[in-house]
């Protein structure tokens, strides 16, 4: 039995392994009364489930068996990682109905009611679209005549979703001329609505995109948008889709830089191919000193507070794993040492954790166990011993501790965990002062200390 024999062969046998399922779970609920209450799963989910899998399966199938057999194999053709042409995209049947029926109100509801589903990836939709006589039109009808009442999702990401699919294969769709009169139309609409809305301008570039209209609308103005919608992983995707110049493409990264978005102007160089009329990798060095200033800045301006030193390090880390991500994605490290920007990521995480411990209360003691108390009603104190030193408790020595049983700084002179962490090394390379502890006073005789939560 050959290969395609036995896969055809395990398909037909999925309708008889799906009934003997259905008598296992008859026989499980007529036991019902020993199942949990929680369990409310009916046979119905379960046979939607293994249809679902069951189609999918006979379609992908049909795919491998459409394909042309190898010269040397009677097999299917399948695909290999070292394959330049890409795998095969299955689609679900009624998605690939849909568009065979060019039924554009249909395509956004089903997207919209499958929005909470596993995503969608934009391959398999663009897969779907070429079963369609005209996916350009499909889809223009579908934003057209699109609508988000009585629906879950914004209908907007549906819009951004079939353009993005459009987008995917529009080197191979050709758009008619009445389709292209009636996008500008809709492009010309939908950027009066723009204004400081970067999301508006995110629908609107994908319009120009997916319906080649870029040489319908001035650059100045195309560049602008683009600089808006800067964060979103599409922008320069779409800045390159759009048709802009290398000059605009600059001023969108200098736009960037100055208003510091650096990680965003570098990856524009990267992507929209401008590094050689910039330096990336300085930007980045560059950013890496002022995410360290920057932190130190807002430990001064609220006076080196746990939160503030808190907020600097989430700050600063956030900032140094984005240069580490570009780092690696473009291969740098010839170039910039991505060992150093780790360790200093490890040093400030492993600062916060410390931190952390220092802050938390001790342990209450359970309730009911007293401090022995001698004939005259006093709680007795005895005596500690630390590194061999035996200390007495007094009640007129001068030091001073904290709730923590930490010499406090002002009146004690001893260095605690909450000092200037510019002081402690938290932001430059001297090692923090670890604090004091009473137990390591050898030699001071220390005052009795009496929490609250003690039984007095």
């Amino acid at each position: 039995m050959t290969e395609t024999e036995q896969i055809a062969a395990a398909i037909n046998q999925i309708e008889e392994k799906k009934q003997n399922l259905k008598k296992a779970f008859d026989d499980l609920q007529s036991h019902r009364s020993l199942l949990s209450p929680s369990f409310s799963l009916s046979w119905s989910d379960i046979d939607s489930h293994f249809s679902s899998l069951q189609s999918s399966l006979s379609t992908r199938f049909r795919l491998l068996q459409s394909e042309p057999p190898s010269p040397n194999n009677d097999s299917p053709r399948i695909e290999t990682a070292d394959d330049p042409e890409p795998p095969l995209v299955v689609t679900r049947p009624e998605l690939r109905a849909l568009c065979e029926k060019m039924d554009s109100i249909g395509l956004s509801k089903f997207l919209a009611d499958h929005w909470d589903d596993d995503a969608m990836p934009n391959q398999e939709l663009s897969a779907a679209f070429r079963y369609s006589p005209d996916p350009a039109s499909m889809v223009l009808n579908a934003i057209d005549g699109g609508s988000s009442k009585g629906k879950s999702v914004d209908v907007r990401r549906v819009f951004v979703l079939l353009m993005e699919a459009l987008i995917e294969i529009n080197d191979d769709v050709k758009i008619g001329v009445d389709t292209k009169d009636k996008a500008k139309k809709v492009a010309n609409d939908w950027k009066t609505k723009i204004g400081n809305k970067p999301f508006e301008a995110l629908l609107f570039l994908h319009l120009v995109a997916a319906f080649k209209l870029g040489s319908e609308f001035n650059s100045e103005e195309l560049s602008r948008y683009v600089a808006m919608i800067a964060k979103y992983k599409q922008a320069t995707l779409l800045c390159n889709k759009i048709g802009l110049d290398k000059e605009r493409v600059g001023e969108i990264i200098t736009k960037l830089l100055s208003i510091g978005k650096p990680i965003l102007a570098v990856r524009f160089m990267y992507e929209c191919g401008r590094t050689d009329g910039f330096e990336p990798v300085s930007v980045l060095k560059g950013y890496v000193k002022e995410s360290r200033e920057a932190a130190e800045r807002v430990c001064k301006e609220d006076k080196y507070s746990l939160k503030s030193q808190n907020v600097a390090t989430d700050k600063e880390v956030s900032a140094l794993k984005a240069v580490i991500k570009i780092i690696k994605d473009r291969n740098l490290e010839a170039e910039f040492s991505e060992e150093r920007v780790e360790e200093r990521v490890e040093e400030l995480e492993r600062q916060k954790a410390q931190r952390k411990r220092n802050v938390e209360p001790p342990q209450l003691k359970p309730k009911g166990r007293k401090r022995p108390r001698d004939r005259s009603g006093n709680t007795q104190v005895h005596r500690q011993e630390a590194g061999g030193v035996m200390i007495e408790p007094s009640h007129h020595h001068g030091l001073h501790l904290n709730p923590f049983g930490v010499v406090n700084q002002a009146r004690g002179g001893i260095v605690g965990p909450y000092t200037n962490p510019l002081a402690a090394g938290l932001y430059n390379s001297a090692a923090p002062p670890q604090a004091v502890y009473y137990g390591q006073q050898a030699g001071f005789v220390m005052p009795p200390f009496h929490p609250s939560y003690y039984s007095q």
